[in-house]
């Protein structure tokens, strides 16, 4: 997909129809889509936010079968390696995705329900 695709596909926190993803694009994702959190930052505040889960970043494809359920996965430019995006987002075990074109985060909690959200910056 490219960056004009994604765009057309995705959306701002109007529309989001999940009370905890709202909250997370309101306090770290748009703003670090508009470069006021530095990825440093958004890692600190999602270790912050979900101190009950583990956070790995990866660059490639791993075995979500030896992966936690507490864990969120942090993987970096998913559109330029789709295949292992695709792959990874469609594990059962994957509850939620966050793509933001730049960054996929990857949740395993099994209280939620499976959703992919495509999320853009907002002004």
């Amino acid at each position: 997909m490219n960056r004009i695709q994604f765009y057309f596909k995705s959306q701002t926190a109007h529309g989001l129809h999940s009370p905890s993803i709202y909250a997370l694009y309101c306090e770290l994702l748009n703003p670090y889509l508009n470069r006021r959190l530095s990825y440093e930052q958004l890692i600190e505040g999602l270790q912050k936010r979900y101190s009950d889960c583990s956070l790995l970043e990866i660059q490639s494809k791993i075995d979500l079968a030896k992966t936690d359920h507490n864990t969120i996965i942090l993987f970096e430019k998913p559109h330029d390696k789709e295949e292992i995006w695709n792959s990874l987002y469609s594990h059962p075990a994957v509850i939620q995705t966050v793509d933001l074109f730049d960054l996929g985060l990857l949740f395993f909690k099994p209280i939620c329900p499976k959703q992919h959200f495509y999320l853009r910056k907002m002004a």
